[in-house]
């Protein structure tokens, strides 16, 4: 099968240079997905900023607006599956993508609306969701039938070189975008109350919010948009005396393998905790914390109860109750043999249910569907079973 994949990100990412760049995880999902169908014997073709060329067996043309798409897709020519990522999904209501079938590879909790009116009228076949969750908010959809679903993975392959220290430092991680929709001032407050509880601990924050191509204003570190720093972090961020506080460290938007280099000796990571900004649909952070067996604290939100087995590969925060998280990053952090316990499921965990090559054999299920133009069968008993399983663990 030939399977073209559009991103519009400006991440200049491919399998080849995947750990030195610091893309965002809807960046780091197309290109370990791509990969896999590469493996598994599709031909397969990746339209982003990446230098044109074959890495590993994948074919990367850049394409820098999705005016070359066309154009593209002519260069390649008879695309059986033609399917955009993330924020190229809306290319359908602009374009008549040339492909057999078509799909919208969606990574947030979006307005459905413009993909339904892209499927009545024949521009767009399919959506792909990456979690249980996202499927479920799809059910009341007249295109509830074309909906697939595929998590998100980790190349395992990729992490091994990485070094894992036995000895941890006093580290808690925040890694994404610092932005309001990741819920970092939440994450800020909880590690201030922690803090003064459990002097001695850093906070490091590993990525800037242009990691999704922000175009606002930017505060003076270069991390932070202006209007966010001002509104939800001054009080929190800075000493009296207007300085950064020593035990926040900024270390911006960093290449992927000193992103785990810092998780090789974190405690916990602190991902998006946060109840009053968009919940994550399936954090690509939260899954490469665990590989590298570092337990994660989030909130019950979204598709992390899916990603997150509460207290087995971290804890799953069931109410905004800034007390309750600093007591739960209190108690991995103060019981080495929960954190190793923790540690050693987090590890077990990714390695079952998200390595790379089982993820690409979901897709290669879920695109052979596609490609007959078959509808999916089960998903309103998928979206009833996975919001029992959230309603029971809570």
């Amino acid at each position: 099968m030939k399977i073209v994949f559009y991103c519009a990100e400006q991440a200049p990412a491919n399998i080849g240079n995947y750990l030195r760049i610091g893309a965002s995880g809807t960046v780091s999902a197309l290109i370990l997905a791509s990969h896999g169908l590469s493996q598994l014997g599709h031909e397969v073709v990746v339209l982003n900023r990446s230098e044109s060329g074959t890495f590993g067996k994948t074919r990367y043309l850049r394409t820098d607006s999705p005016d070359q798409v066309p154009d593209r897709l002519e260069e390649v020519g008879d695309v059986d599956v033609f399917i955009a990522n993330g924020f190229a999904s809306g290319i359908f209501l602009t374009q008549r993508i040339k492909a057999r079938k078509r799909a919208a590879w969606v990574h947030n909790f979006v307005d459905q609306e413009p993909f339904e009116k892209a499927i009545s009228e024949s521009r767009l076949d399919y959506v792909i969701c990456i979690s249980h969750n996202q499927l479920g908010t799809w059910w009341r959809s007249p295109a509830f039938a074309r909906v697939a679903q595929v998590y998100n993975c980790i190349d395992l392959a990729a992490l091994a070189d990485v070094p894992v220290s036995a000895e941890k430092e006093k580290k808690i991680m925040f890694i994404g975008a610092p932005r309001k929709s990741k819920g970092f001032h939440d994450a800020l407050r909880i590690f201030d109350a922690f803090a003064r509880e459990n002097p001695g601990y850093k906070l490091y924050v590993a990525g800037a919010a242009t990691l999704h191509g922000s175009s606002a204003a930017l505060s003076d570190n270069g991390v932070f948009e202006k209007d966010y720093e001002e509104t939800h972090l001054k009080d929190l961020l800075r000493t009296k005396a207007g300085t950064l506080r020593e035990d926040v460290v900024l270390l911006g938007t960093i290449s992927r393998h000193e992103v785990l280099r810092h998780l090789g000796t974190a405690m916990v990571a602190l991902q998006n905790p946060c109840w009053d900004s968009e919940p994550e649909v399936h954090s690509v952070s939260a899954l490469e914390a665990q590989a590298m067996g570092v337990p994660v604290l989030t909130a019950f939100r979204g598709g992390q109860p899916e990603v997150v087995i509460d207290g087995c590969t971290g804890i799953l925060m069931k109410s905004p109750d800034i007390g309750s998280a600093v007591r739960a990053l209190s108690a991995i952090v103060g019981d080495p043999q929960l954190a190793n316990r923790m540690s050693e499921s987090a590890k077990r965990h990714i390695t079952e249910r998200f390595k790379v090559e089982a993820i690409a054999c979901d897709w290669d299920r879920n695109l052979a569907v596609m490609s007959r133009g078959d509808r999916f069968k089960g998903n309103f008993m998928k979206a009833i079973r996975i919001k029992c399983r959230h309603k029971m663990r809570r």
